[in-house]
């Protein structure tokens, strides 16, 4: 990969239906290092369905995915390029914190001087610890890890408000390292640090300049 602010992803023609049921009509995606992106759609429109088509996990009837010059394919190849915090939960319950930063080859002692109140869960398993709580540990391995671009979904889901705060100023400082997706119904915080907002609206992309362009799309009201 190039280093630094050199990344750039294409995710384009995106085509996923169910039977007669039309997702994604041609949707596409972009990231590169150094910007965050923010998807928005309301319930139900799509979103997540688009992120699991790129990472593999789905099969669309139409798309293609270029990282820099190169068109990648299949889940494994995917994941060394993206990493993604998908809603559900995917830290090992029985595994104890500590353990699991050794798993994902993650500085312990690098997420505890973002998150001093963690340094108490050294030795905790990840089932005895708040939803809130694995929700920043998942975040933070995905941020801080090496690849070069991100997708969260829905990442402030679960998180108190000063969380919220904290992950806002990791998202904007590990910008520099890696280009990052955001979606999240908590659409004022992506708002206020995102370089670029995307609507996905019919199974369409669409970009939002403005606030009124939410409106205008359906997605909230003026």
């Amino acid at each position: 990969m190039s280093s630094n602010s050199e990344n750039t992803l294409l995710a384009d023609s995106i085509r996923l239906s169910f039977g007669s049921q039309d997702v994604l009509n041609g949707a596409w995606l972009r990231s590169q290092t150094g910007k965050v992106t923010g998807v928005l759609g309301r319930n139900g429109c799509g979103k997540s369905c688009m992120f699991r088509s790129i990472m593999g996990e789905l099969r669309p009837q139409d798309m293609f995915v270029r990282i820099n010059d190169r068109i990648v394919t299949g889940s494994m190849e995917m994941g060394h390029y993206i990493k993604y915090l998908s809603q559900k939960p995917f830290l090992p319950p029985k595994m104890k914190l500590n353990e699991v930063f050794d798993f994902f080859e993650a500085d312990f002692d690098a997420f505890i001087r973002d998150f001093p109140q963690f340094g108490q869960y050294r030795e905790t398993r990840i089932n005895e610890l708040s939803g809130g709580e694995v929700r920043i540990a998942e975040i933070w391995l995905c941020l801080c890890s090496k690849s070069p671009f991100c997708i969260l979904d829905e990442p402030f889901s679960y998180l108190a408000p000063v969380a919220i705060e904290v992950v806002q100023k990791l998202i904007q400082r590990e910008k520099s390292n890696k280009g990052i997706i955001i979606s999240d119904h908590n659409y004022e915080p992506l708002l206020e640090i995102a370089d670029e907002v995307l609507l996905l609206s019919d199974g369409y992309m669409h970009i939002a300049k403005e606030r009124s362009d939410l409106v205008r799309y359906g997605y909230c009201r003026g």
